[in-house]
């Protein structure tokens, strides 16, 4: 057990304890009309987890309407399925290693009462058989759907997919790469700055850096050597984005607040307004939709949030936009780099190289701005 606690991603686990709690909301809908609240449980939430591993594979639950539409009562069938690395999956197995996620279930329970309800009532009341299939799945299509877990209705995908973050977990998008087209991607193609005259002080920066060069251990001088030149590179770009973003700020640019909440958007969803973004932390969670008018509504309260573009002159690149004070629940947004020495196998071992990230990492507003 002290292995699996040790090991285990809290993402992961959280993802087939969402999951389970989904499923058991809509497995455990009222009797009937007088009870709508049927509040789920721990147990209920283990019982349905209990269930997947005794068998490994998709389960089913059989549930009736809580109407009966011409003396008949329709039963819909409940099926879910995980597919979680194999750390989380071994943790969520045992009952008794359960225990070290509890504050996840607090949120999970929250979060589907306080926001799913209403979905299983309609369900419940509509007289037809209904499939509702509910798969968390952490393993799955991780570039073309940013759905942590997946619900589908009579084969169809819902409108509501859920991409699941907990404490720690604040990135939402990212860029890698030390290519200074990357660079480009992020601020030029995404938020409309210009950072094209950088270019040469980029190359500059990094003129000794071989990437074609491996090491055989992350401790290795020149490989730290190697890192230190790609975050001073990109140190430089990030500091005249700061600038620049502020001088759009102050001079209140529409189109530039419009391309900040579709950095939001489009991080957070690719485009799949079905999406929403979910945040289980300290047993409670934060939740961010997107509908039809979202980019619109978004875009207005940006405007008049007194934003401030912050670029960090120590430590690692980072730009942080705050609303108001630079106090923890303002912050908006952070976009930091984070190079680390990744890992490769070659016929003479383990080797290892440099390799940069841009992250693209949510802040507390940025859940509450529309709160």
């Amino acid at each position: 057990m002290a292995d699996e606690i040790h090991k285990f991603n809290r993402g992961d686990a959280a993802e087939g304890i969402l999951g389970a709690a989904l499923v058991a909301k809509f497995a455990n809908r009222p009797k009937s009309l007088k009870d709508k609240s049927a509040p789920i449980t721990v147990e209920m939430i283990d019982h349905v987890l209990d269930e997947f591993f005794k068998v490994n594979r998709m389960i089913e639950f059989k549930v009736k309407d809580i109407v009966a539409v011409k003396s008949t009562y329709a039963t819909d069938i409940i099926e879910f399925s995980i597919a979680l690395p194999e750390a989380a999956a071994m943790l969520l197995s045992k009952k008794q290693s359960r225990s070290v996620v509890k504050d996840l279930y607090d949120s999970a329970i929250l979060y589907v009462e306080k926001t799913w309800t209403d979905d299983v009532i309609k369900f419940a009341l509509n007289g037809q058989i209904d499939t509702v299939r509910i798969l968390s799945d952490g393993v799955g299509d991780q570039k073309g759907t940013k759905a942590d877990i997946k619900v589908t209705i009579n084969g169809k995908p819902y409108t509501r997919q859920i991409s699941l973050k907990v404490a720690g977990g604040e990135q939402f998008a990212q860029v890698s790469g030390d290519e200074f087209e990357k660079q480009q991607k992020i601020w030029e193609e995404i938020l409309k700055l210009d950072i094209s005259k950088l270019k040469n002080a980029y190359l500059t920066e990094i003129r000794d850096y071989d990437k074609k060069e491996v090491f055989s251990s992350r401790e290795n001088a020149r490989l730290n050597e190697f890192k230190d030149m790609v975050k001073s590179a990109a140190a430089i770009v990030y500091k005249e984005a700061a600038k620049q973003m502020q001088a759009k700020i102050n001079s209140k640019d529409s189109i530039f607040f419009s391309n900040l909440t579709k950095l939001v958007f489009e991080g957070a969803t690719k485009g799949d307004a079905s999406i929403e973004l979910v945040k289980l932390e300290g047993s409670k969670f934060k939740q961010l939709q997107f509908n039809k008018d979202f980019i619109k509504v978004y875009t207005e309260q940006l405007k008049k949030s007194n934003l401030k573009a912050k670029f960090r002159e120590t430590g690692d690149p980072l730009v942080q936009l705050y609303a108001g004070s630079e106090s923890k629940s303002n912050l908006l947004l952070q976009i930091r780099v984070k190079v680390e020495a990744a890992s490769s196998n070659s016929k003479d071992g383990k080797v290892y190289r440099p390799y940069m990230r841009n992250y693209v990492e949510a802040g507390p507003l940025m859940f509450a701005l529309l709160n």
